[in-house]
């Protein structure tokens, strides 16, 4: 395992994916300045994810096709100029497409990074990709902080903090780039890896129906759980705010709690499932937030601290084992596999966002939870049918 590497680009991870914790809390700002009903705060976070996620498969199939490790740098730069221009939005439509741009740079940083983490992961791949995965959690968990600092201390023109931020890690990104991708073959050499896990450049894109069922069930299944995770991102702090009163700084904590949360859980959720099971780990990160779910609208105080951050283990901790997953079922198309897994079925979340947002102005806030409770249902339902050990490698070699 190349821990350098891997730490490289979790750092960088954690830079693009805290341009994806902040919009939140952005939003919360913006919302009252440009009028922004809860119907478009749920799309502006569908048009990020459209552009941060759902096209990553596309980006994906560019990756195992051509060496394309440049989009690391570049990615990482283009997502903090585009959230940096959110503070400068005059209207609706101008903050969707700096939230575009943001997303765009999203996208193309995380196919390249997921297809070097797992090169430099050697035998223990989900851990590995733990280690990467865990970068970007901890960079949605400080999002909302950064947000809430910069803006409590210059205003929505301090967004252009985000640019500072990313600029630097662009740079850092492209000085180290020959490290990194060295691990497209010295990686394979740690083994043992799959001997299908061949430099991208050589595969094609082959892929057999019992292969194509298996990633379209698993991806279902990223995307209940995505709509839980993106509905507790995007009105977290319009709960609290708005709801329960509270401040922009509690609220901002809390989601905070939640990510920071989520990132000790990916720590877990990786080792976990190389001796336990990648099936097995995200089945029983489903049935847990059932119960969750259901209890958070009743708890307050320190009861809704816990439930809160035990939500954000619990849920947070697949992230990482649906990657591995993904590409234990794609060994030859890895950057296609991480597109789908990283990117679609995330990105999808953005859906559920839109559609809470709907629950809420229609229903009211406390009603978002009674809706949220059915997907971690459906998701448990779906793992159920996913492929454990046997059943990978039967499907792996037809």
């Amino acid at each position: 395992m190349n821990k350098k590497v891997l730490g490289l680009l979790g750092t960088g991870h954690a830079f693009a994916d805290l341009n994806q914790g902040a919009l939140p809390i952005i939003l919360t700002f913006l919302q009252p300045v440009l009028a922004l009903s809860q119907l478009q705060v749920g799309m502006v976070m569908l048009s990020f994810n459209l552009s941060s996620s759902v096209i990553q498969p596309a980006f994906g199939v560019f990756s195992d096709r051509f060496n394309a490790a440049w989009l690391i740098p570049l990615g990482c730069l283009l997502a903090g100029l585009g959230m940096s221009l959110t503070g400068f939005a005059t209207g609706y439509h101008i903050l969707m497409a700096a939230t575009l741009l943001s997303g765009l740079g999203v996208a193309a940083y995380h196919p390249e990074g997921s297809k070097y983490s797992r090169f430099a992961s050697g035998r223990q791949k989900a851990t590995g990709m733990s280690l990467y995965a865990v970068g970007g959690n901890f960079g949605f968990a400080a999002g909302p902080v950064l947000a809430a600092l910069f803006l409590g201390l210059a205003g929505l023109k301090g967004t252009t903090g985000f640019l500072v931020l990313n600029g630097i890690m662009a740079l850092l990104l492209l000085l180290y780039l020959p490290s990194i991708t060295a691990t497209d073959t010295a990686g394979r050499l740690l083994g043992p890896i799959n001997s299908d896990d061949q430099s991208p450049s050589k595969k094609g894109l082959s892929i057999s129906t019992s292969v194509v069922i298996s990633i379209l069930l698993l991806v279902f299944v990223i995307i209940m759980r995505s709509w839980v995770h993106f509905g507790l991102v995007t009105f977290l702090p319009q709960y609290y705010v708005l709801h329960l009163q509270h401040s922009n700084t509690y609220a901002a904590s809390m989601v905070t709690l939640y990510l920071f949360s989520g990132a000790l859980g990916t720590l877990v959720g990786g080792p976990l499932a190389d001796r336990w099971g990648l099936k097995n780990v995200v089945i029983t990160s489903m049935a847990i937030m059932i119960p969750l779910l259901y209890l958070f609208p009743y708890t307050q105080g320190i009861w809704s601290m816990v439930v809160v951050a035990a939500a954000g283990f619990t849920l947070i901790s697949t992230f990482a084992v649906t990657v591995v997953l993904g590409q234990e079922l794609l060994p030859n198309n890895i950057g296609l596999a991480a597109g789908l897994t990283l990117g679609l079925g995330i990105g999808m979340g953005g859906v559920g966002a839109t559609l809470l947002g709907w629950v809420a102005d229609t229903w009211g806030f406390p009603s978002i939870f009674l809706v949220m409770l059915f997907f971690p249902v459906a998701g448990l339902l779906l793992s159920l049918f996913l492929p454990g050990k046997t059943k990978l490698a039967a499907v792996k070699s037809s």
